[in-house]
């Protein structure tokens, strides 16, 4: 396969598609909130894990006397390879034949709305890894073809489980989360900024006594989601964001966060600010293919995702929409993510 410059330049394309996932993301890419995109001119990142968010205080001193030394920390440099995913989308033979007396411009618009979905399976599998991420504490990847774990040293205590399921009618959902919220505040010297559920999780809630109101003809009803909210404000805990989002794997639709799962997290922040957060980030990485001379991308723009036309030199003369990026959702302080299964 040979670029196919003639209908679209590799930068003009790449600059489409990232335009493209950056709309997807403020659309769709609710987690990239709390993990980031950011760019690196490698395909490796360095980080340190394992500390709280706590700091040792400074000590006071005596004039003339020497400031006390500090003990370092307790963080646990790693070192992550980020790993590479994207995909090839062919325009058959048989499509090219039907479309060879249609102008350029229609050509053009063919090859965009498959690099449009190409895009959107990128952003798709991205933010099914951050799901994984805040939830487990480690990027997991098992595919037939491609298995890897990295372990981002999440303490046990962030991730818990009640002991009365909140369907049912002993659950203790408020004495729950302020349990919660006062050991992740106790572990990070900050309370969460975040609490993202399920709609099964956020009906759970409505329905439970916590919540539930009573009117002036004593009939007991379903709390709102506005009521709810209010009274987590009252105990000090954030207000609940319902989370749905699914994505396609294989052809079947599959949760990017577990139903029965709620996630404590941080503030959420610009996805694209570019800012570092203790959390951490979502990393992308330099391809091979975007340092290459007739990719004709700047040496500054190579991160992040790269597309090309490629076109077969013999028969059949088949073209197909080449997306490539190298990408992992990484935690920088894993114990910022709290993971708590309720149902």
């Amino acid at each position: 396969m040979a670029l196919w410059t003639d209908l679209i330049e590799p930068a003009e394309l790449t600059g489409y598609v990232r335009a493209a996932y950056e709309d997807v993301e403020r659309a769709r890419g609710f987690l990239a909130a709390f993990l980031p995109n950011q760019e690196v001119h490698d395909v490796v990142v360095r980080t340190y894990t394992g500390e709280a968010g706590l700091v040792d205080e400074a000590s006071y001193r005596a004039f003339d006397a020497e400031p006390e030394v500090i003990a370092g920390g307790q963080a646990r440099k790693l070192v992550i390879e980020l790993p590479a995913l994207g995909s090839v989308k062919p325009v058959s033979e048989y499509s090219q034949l039907r479309a060879r007396n249609a102008t350029d411009e229609v050509l053009r618009d063919v090859i965009l709305r498959e690099a449009l979905r190409s895009v959107q399976g990128v952003s798709d599998r991205t933010e099914r890894m951050r799901g994984t991420v805040l939830e487990t504490g480690k990027a997991t990847i098992d595919q037939a073809n491609f298995q890897v774990e990295d372990d981002f040293g999440r303490d046990p205590s962030m991730t818990v489980t009640t002991s009365a399921v909140w369907s049912g009618s002993t659950a203790k959902v408020l004495d729950d989360l302020t349990a919660w919220a006062d050991a992740y505040a106790d572990l990070n010297g900050e309370r969460p900024g975040a609490l993202v559920v399920s709609s099964k999780i956020a009906r759970a809630m409505r329905r439970h006594a916590d919540f539930q109101t009573v009117t002036v003809e004593g009939v007991t009803r379903h709390a709102s989601l506005e009521t709810v909210n209010s009274v987590l404000s009252s105990e000090g805990l954030p207000a609940i964001t319902v989370y749905d989002r699914r994505t396609s794997s294989a052809g079947k639709a599959v949760r990017v966060l577990s139903e029965d799962r709620l996630l404590f997290l941080p503030d959420p922040v610009d996805p694209f600010s570019g800012a570092p957060t203790p959390l951490g980030a979502t990393w992308w990485g330099q391809t091979l293919a975007a340092s290459e001379a007739d990719m004709g991308i700047p040496d500054e723009q190579q991160p992040g995702i790269v597309a090309s036309l490629d076109r077969a030199s013999r028969t059949p003369r088949t073209v197909s929409i080449d997306v490539d990026a190298i990408a992992l959702p990484v935690l920088a302080n894993a114990n910022l993510s709290m993971a708590a299964k309720v149902l």
